[in-house]
Parts: C-alpha cells; structure tokens; sequence
C-alpha cells in the first residue's frame, strides 16, 4: 500500500495537534511499509509499540484540549481513542506476515483510522476549541522580567568594567555587545558562567576577577514598581509565571533575589531550557509546570515578536508598553486588577 501523504486539508490549525499528527503519519508509514513487505513479526512489533505509545501521547493532549473547552463530544472521543488502541494492540498480538488475509485488514484499517480521525472525529471539536480561546476564563498571568519587572542598563556594566581594563566604555560596548553571539550563547545554556567570564575577559584583555565581574554585570536592573505592585494584586486571584531569556548570574543575584520573585508559581529560564524566545519550548515548558491550557495564560513582555510568539502558541500575547496601557490591555481579557 502506498504511504499516506500529508496534505493542507489534514490541518486543523492548532500547532502542537497538527505536529503530532504529522509524527503519526510518519509512524504510521513506517509501519505500513513493513506490513506491506511481509516483514518478521518482531521487526513490525516494535512499530506498533512506536505507534501505540505515540497515538497515547496524542490522545492525551486532544483530550485535555476539550476537557478544557467542555466539548460536548468529549465521551465520544475518548472511547473511539481506546478502541483504536485496543485494536493496535490485537493486530500487533495476532500478526502473521504469511497471512495475506491479515495483512490486507490491517493497512487499510491503519489508513482509514487515520484519514478519518483527522477529517471527521478532530475537526468536529475544532469550532469548539476556537470559541474556547475566545471565552477561556484566564487563570495564570506570565512576565518577562527584563523591562517589564525591571529595567535594565547595560552602560552600568561598562562604566564598572572600563577602570579595571583601560577601556572607554564604548570601546567595551562594542567588544562585549557588538557581537551579540556571546551573550546569546550564555542565555541558552551552551557556555557556562566560567567560560563567559573568561571569554568577555579575552575579548577586554584582562582578567576579571569573578567577584568584581558578578557585581559589575548582574547590578543593571531596578524594580519597575507598577509592574510590582501589578503582581502583588494579582496573587490572590491567578497563578503567576515568569518566563526569561537570562543566564545564571542574573537568576542568581538578580531576578531570585527579586523582592517579588517567591510570588511566581512557575519560572522557566532559557538556560535550564536550551532555548530562547520565541522557541515555543520556553512557552511550553511554563504550560507544564503551570498546568494550565495555554488559552488560560496571559504572557507579557517588551518585545513585540515575543508577544507574539506567545499567540502563535494559543497564549494571549501583549507587548508592554506602558503600565497604563497593560492595565488596559489586561482588563479586556477579563482579568480582574
């Protein structure tokens, strides 16, 4: 049997569901060619387990996307998802590659599952989940922290670092700034904080020692007071989360040391990740441990892309501006400040 080929109409326009029904038709077709060319029973077992554990991991996200949304075909759905895998398990039991009978049932019961799981059965809850969005009550509100818990500027890292190495400030701007690649590198985890240090101490010509340089580099930042006093009113009411691009030094002896920062219920940090915004692995992560559904989120941060990227992750994005107009922007969504 030829593969079942991906097409425009399978989308239904959610991402994370969309891309786990693409793995699935990747297994899917792995395990069609085997069946389809006759191959020993413990070579197409193991796709079948593949396909089994996967098509679980999907099950589990659509239902948690309409338990949210209170679909009303809930139940439906739910026992149409165990009975598929229920019959997996029984032709993975029973398979016999000298068995043409067998054979010819179960490729076209892999292709007809799956055609009409995604053309029927999901785009059946979809108008639901879309409404959903739209009328979610909003249960957890998640920051960025630089320029919308506090500011930053990086000139006081240069005015403290030009008397130890003989350098204008401009001249360590453009040595430590004007290749961004550095920072970026400590932000997402792929250099530590001893070969940061010795890095920006190579690139000034001279040898930090790591006390002056931790004062030097985390004392940027100043509280943005409204934006404290927004967390604080919000606490009672929402679970709160903070999501940042930083590196370990500014956890450590900046954000945790936050005077709002024991009042967040979640916090994912790019380094911990291996990632920075907008990757959807940073939004992820904060669904996860916040335990909610990503249209139950607000996320607020100072960059537009990243705003959106929330969105595009089905959270509600809102790029900060002023205190005013997030206040605004956050009571129409419905949340109570």
């Amino acid at each position: 049997m030829a593969h079942i080929q991906w097409k425009d109409r399978y989308r239904i326009g959610y991402k994370e569901i969309d891309g786990q029904h693409r793995v699935l038709l990747d297994i899917l077709n792995e395990l069609i060619d085997l069946v389809g060319g006759r191959s020993a029973p413990d070579q197409v077992a193991g796709i079948f387990h593949r396909l089994c554990d996967y098509a679980l991991t999907h099950f589990k996200t659509e239902e948690a996307y309409m338990r949210a949304a209170r679909y009303p075909g809930l139940a439906r759905q739910e026992a149409q998802h165990a009975a598929f895998i229920q019959r997996l398990l029984e032709l993975n039991q029973t398979y016999d590659p000298t068995d043409p009978g067998l054979v010819d049932e179960t490729l076209p019961f892999l292709k007809e599952w799956y055609l009409n799981h995604i053309l029927q059965s999901d785009f059946d809850y979809v108008p639901c989940l879309k409404r959903f969005r739209e009328e979610a009550e909003i249960k957890a509100v998640i920051f960025d922290f630089g320029n919308v818990i506090c500011a930053f500027d990086h000139a006081r890292i240069l005015a403290a670092l030009a008397p130890a190495c003989g350098k204008s400030p401009e001249e360590l701007r453009e040595l430590i700034f004007g290749n961004p690649q550095l920072l970026l590198a400590y932000e997402s985890g792929d250099i530590d904080s001893a070969e940061f240090r010795a890095r920006v101490s190579a690139l000034c010509g001279h040898d930090f020692p790591e006390a002056d340089f931790i004062q030097a580099f985390t004392d940027i930042f100043t509280p943005i007071e409204t934006t404290f006093e927004l967390i604080r009113q919000l606490k009672p009411r929402y679970k709160l989360g903070l999501i940042s691009n930083t590196n370990p030094w500014h956890f450590e002896h900046a954000i945790q040391t936050a005077e709002i920062f024991p009042l967040f219920d979640a916090v994912t940090l790019s380094y911990e990740v291996g990632a920075l915004k907008p990757d959807p692995r940073l939004f992820e992560d904060s669904l996860a441990k916040l335990d909610l559904m990503a249209e139950e989120c607000v996320f607020i941060d100072d960059i537009p892309a990243f705003a959106q990227a929330a969105d595009a992750c089905l959270m509600h994005g809102i790029t900060y501006t002023t205190p005013a107009a997030l206040s605004a922007t956050l009571r129409r969504l419905r949340v109570d400040i």
